[in-house]
């Protein structure tokens, strides 16, 4: 079995986090302080805009970048970033937008699958989600696991052990909640400090082993799984087409990142079809099944999930289906050069 190996959207940077996994009201504080000003980060003022540390206000740059909802625009050497929102963090954060506060059930998928798009800045989920064989979460292996696949990827520089420890952290803190012994309870504070964890992801026993849920896209609302099959169906098919449900389940594609049975992908996908007669579920005769769709599907993608949330580009007139890195395969410069600030240290580059 040949070692997998990251695709090249996947940006070989590490725990530019900061060890925070991103909490409620983050994202929004985030887009509404760069709105005011792009340069927030380059001035001192910046812990007092976001209210926070210095070392959580460049976790939030972080995140708000990972998301695709702002743009880090270099200006020269030497010089601070700007930073942007793109048009999906306007579609999404606006005051009028589509769900500033995160409230609605498939915002927090929709994030999660952004996450993992290229171009992805988080290395360690794509490879927990996309790449690994383990539905159980042991760091060790996953540490081996991911510098293999980097190896094969051909990274000019390997990772340590250490940072991957951080980042491996990082991301079961995300999706779980805070302890064992209140699983499956999720308080009021769990949600504060890890949102994600309401997605469930990932679930720890009570003798400490996470593992990855199986089918936690079951709770996914029908727009934003339809959303995510026909933006992936636009990286090898930007005109009307059909793309086979087996790509869809496997590798780096939404049956992996939202953890999807195909019988949860087939009804999401049929349910989707009657509202949009452009999306369509059929049998090929051998049976396999297949999501076909008779216009372009990365327009076709926005149309369905900008419908679901009441049609928010026609009231704010914009257009996150032409932002450039949703649009374009690996971004719109190469992944590397996306900065967010200095790493902590020399191994987390």
């Amino acid at each position: 079995m040949p070692t997998p190996a990251f695709p090249p959207y996947v940006a070989p940077v590490h725990a530019r986090h900061g060890s925070y996994s991103p909490r409620y009201g983050w994202l929004l504080k985030t887009h509404l302080a760069v709105q005011d000003n792009p340069r927030v980060f380059a001035t001192a003022r910046a812990i007092v805009e976001l209210g926070a540390g210095k070392s959580a206000v460049a976790s939030m740059r972080f995140w708000s970048s990972a998301f695709k909802l702002t743009d880090e625009i270099r200006h020269g050497p030497g010089t601070a970033s700007s930073v942007t929102p793109t048009a999906r963090g306007r579609w999404l954060l606006d005051e009028d937008g589509a769900d500033p506060y995160l409230e609605q059930d498939g915002s927090l998928f929709l994030l999660h699958w952004w996450l993992l798009a290229p171009p992805c800045l988080v290395p360690a989920w794509f490879y927990t989600f996309c790449l690994s064989p383990f539905a159980r979460l042991e760091p060790g292996s996953l540490r081996e696991g991911m510098l293999r696949a980097a190896a094969a990827a051909n990274w000019r520089r390997l990772p340590t052990a250490a940072t991957l420890h951080r980042d491996i952290s990082c991301m079961i803190r995300m999706y779980t909640t805070g302890s064992a012994h209140e699983q499956p309870r999720t308080t009021l504070e769990d949600l504060v400090d890890r949102p994600f964890s309401a997605l469930g992801m990932m679930s720890v026993a009570a003798d400490g082993v996470v593992r990855l849920s199986p089918s936690a896209g079951a709770g996914a609302p029908v727009a934003v799984v339809a959303h995510a099959c026909l933006e992936y169906a636009s990286r090898s098919t930007p005109g009307p087409g059909s793309i086979s449900f087996g790509r869809l389940l496997h590798d780096d594609g939404p049956g992996r990142v939202l953890r999807l049975q195909p019988r949860d992908l087939r009804r999401a996908l049929q349910a989707a079809g009657t509202r949009h007669p452009q999306v369509g579920v059929t049998d090929s005769g051998d049976g396999t099944m297949v999501l076909t769709f008779s216009c372009p599907p990365l327009a076709l993608a926005w149309d369905v999930l900008d419908e679901s949330y009441g049609r928010v580009r026609q009231r704010l007139g914009v257009h996150p289906e032409q932002d450039a890195r949703g649009s374009r395969p690996g971004g719109a410069r190469p992944v590397e050069q996306l900065a967010f600030g200095e790493p902590a240290s020399k191994d987390s580059r």
